[in-house]
């Protein structure tokens, strides 16, 4: 039988993966070090540049992403305040109403419908915001900036000499 999951295992759970990905992450004077940064000369070298530089600086690129989450929340007072109802809502009923249902109108709601409740506050406000338009620019400028990264720079290993055919007149 599967252990049940709270609160406090999610927190715990999310500060683990948070310690593998700092345990992992590059220096960042590696990450930009001028002197590594070439255009690749073909499309091959490019994808094997960007297949090696995605795992080696894996929770580099996931910082960066999560940076550029930061600044469209910062930025976008609407959505700082639709994220800011969502979580608040969320931590409410995780936290501070453990075990607890809450009477509305008579009725005593479940974990799931006050959870129903909070997304149902914060949908329009997440519509307002413009969330959906922001998830994909934040999607798209991740893979711009991570995969011009990851094709610009050179990796570490020796480039793999690659035949060449020739070709001889008859």
């Amino acid at each position: 039988m599967a252990a049940a999951i709270t609160p406090s295992s999610h927190v715990q759970l999310a500060k683990e993966w948070l310690y593998q990905r700092k345990s992992q992450m590059k220096p960042w004077a590696e990450f930009f070090k001028s002197s590594r940064f070439s255009r690749p000369k073909t499309v091959a070298e490019a994808g094997r540049r960007v297949v090696k530089n995605l795992e080696d600086y894996q929770s580099n690129y996931v910082l960066i992403s999560i940076l550029l989450f930061f600044y469209c929340v910062v930025t976008s007072p609407l959505l700082l305040i639709a994220v800011s109802v969502a979580g608040g809502g969320c931590l409410v009923i995780s936290y501070k109403n453990q075990g607890k249902k809450i009477k509305i109108l008579g009725r005593e709601l479940s974990r799931v419908e006050q959870y129903g409740l909070v997304l149902l506050i914060s949908l329009p406000l997440f519509i307002l915001a413009s969330a959906g338009s922001t998830v994909f620019w934040i999607i798209g400028a991740s893979f711009f900036v991570i995969g011009l990264h990851a094709s610009l720079l050179r990796t570490s290993d020796p480039p793999e000499i690659t035949e060449q055919l020739t070709m001889e007149e008859v």
